[in-house]
């Protein structure tokens, strides 16, 4: 449904599912729909979407979780600038916790691959 090029249905889809992003991020099939949702959306919804992923209560578990981290690795590619700086900057201090899990160990290689390559860093 959100690859259909139906006028405003992807937002609108997209927009109904806030409020609800930590648990369906953490659902096998849901994340999929929740990574097309960040990939698809206009900047203002993707921004909207990351700031509710990147709220404290929801960042902890996505991180550990095997679908949300993926959620998570998303939204580190399709936010803008500013806000993937605040994203990584939520998830440095979690980085201790998550080095000796699969899930972690993802995250952490792609904020590194991030930092290494923006030169305000």
């Amino acid at each position: 449904v959100l690859d259909l090029p139906i006028h405003g249905t992807r937002a609108r889809l997209c927009a109904r599912f806030k409020g609800h992003l930590a648990h369906l991020s953490t659902q096998k099939f849901s994340s999929n729909v929740i990574e097309k949702c960040l990939l698809a959306s206009d900047p203002n919804l993707c921004t909207s979407l990351v700031e509710e992923l990147m709220m404290p209560q929801n960042l902890s578990s996505l991180l550990q979780d095997p679908y949300g981290n993926y959620v998570i690795q998303t939204a580190l590619t399709v936010s803008d600038p500013i806000q993937r700086n605040q994203l990584i900057d939520n998830i440095r201090p979690h980085l201790p916790n998550l080095r000796n899990t699969p899930y972690g160990k993802r995250i952490q290689n792609k904020i590194l691959k991030e930092t290494s390559n923006s030169p305000h860093q």
